[in-house]
């Protein structure tokens, strides 16, 4: 582990936790725009999916993966992770490759719901991995059945906000009844919430530290309210939220993490380049990653560059279950206050 003064700077738990304030202002907006606009105004003004704002796949989603992998940027990295990453990068090309160019529409549905899971299954394990460190507990039996309840409501939740627009018809019948699976669905994912909060009333006591206690229900309420604005229509939210809060909770690792390990000497690519001192991470990192997220997603019509988005969103995922913990290098240069 790096020395004190090697980190000179920390993440407080605290910031970390005020970002899901993000839920009560959503849902104060939504019940507002219900009780007194007779939920007209939200509609009307907002688009139903946050893709709809140009803006947002501009600075939402991608520039983060492109953040993330700007992080490798530096030889030791690069030795460290080569032969681990080398492998999942090929398995990933392939795989997307295959999803668009198989048969449709057969592999396009396969790949949506593999890319639909492993999202959902990054987005929550990263949250679900902060609750862990800031309860100050081991990984016990009661938190992983709390956190394989949520992930899978997630999931189900998920379907239901985008299947519909990316799958295929997805109702069958049982009996001569037509089950819609998108009702299904629904469903699941309430009993599934209801389970999470059982759960997590028996994980609670467990913390060592009340930010724990905290941060653990936030993503109870993360999950409860995905699922309650996604009934009562406003799907814009249920989008929103969960991404805002993912997203700006990894740009705050990852900006921490490039401050530290370029303090005494950049030893990153881009730092080097761009001159460290001139140009901190906490302006350069988010500056560079949407622009090259914007020139990506601007092209993304063409084949090979959706492959390749897909393909370093996959390895996004995958290397971001390990390089927080142990002694990966990046870990090093992380550290967390409560």
């Amino acid at each position: 582990m790096a020395t004190s003064e090697q980190l000179a700077h920390s993440i407080d738990c605290r910031w970390l936790l005020s970002l899901y304030a993000l839920i009560p202002v959503c849902l104060l907006a939504i019940f507002l725009d219900i009780l007194l606009l007779d939920g007209q105004a939200v509609h009307q003004y907002l688009p139903d999916k946050p893709e709809q704002w140009p803006f947002w796949t501009v600075i939402f989603g991608l520039p983060h993966i492109i953040a993330s992998l700007l992080t490798m940027a530096d030889r030791e990295y690069l030795s460290f992770y080569r032969r681990t990453l080398l492998w999942p990068l090929l398995v990933f090309a392939g795989i997307t490759t295959a999803g668009h160019f198989g048969p449709q529409p057969v592999s396009y549905n396969l790949l949506f719901i593999l890319l639909a899971f492993y999202t959902i299954y990054h987005v929550l394990a990263q949250q679900l991995g902060l609750t862990l460190m800031m309860m100050g507990i081991a990984p016990s039996r009661i938190f992983r059945y709390w956190k394989w309840t949520l992930i899978l409501a997630g999931f189900a939740i998920y379907i239901n906000v985008y299947g519909q627009h990316y799958l295929s018809n997805m109702a069958f019948s049982v009996g001569g009844v037509v089950v819609d699976i998108y009702q299904l669905f629904t469903w699941i994912a309430a009993l599934l919430c209801a389970a999470q909060l059982i759960l997590a009333w028996r994980l609670a006591p467990s913390s060592r530290h009340r930010i724990g206690v905290w941060y653990l229900w936030s993503n109870v309420a993360l999950i409860l309210s995905a699922l309650l604005i996604n009934h009562i229509g406003y799907t814009l939210f249920v989008i929103l939220i969960p991404r805002v809060i993912h997203d700006l909770t990894a740009y705050t690792v990852y900006i921490t993490h490039d401050r530290n390990r370029n303090r005494q000497k950049p030893v990153n690519l881009f730092y080097r380049l761009t001159g460290f001192g001139r140009v901190p991470p906490l302006l350069l990192l988010p500056a560079l990653s949407i622009a090259i997220a914007f020139v990506l997603t601007s092209h993304q019509q063409y084949p090979a560059i959706s492959i390749a988005i897909l393909t370093v969103s996959f390895l996004h995922y995958y290397f971001e279950g390990f390089i927080w913990r142990g002694p990966n290098p990046h870990r090093h240069h992380v550290n967390f206050i409560r």
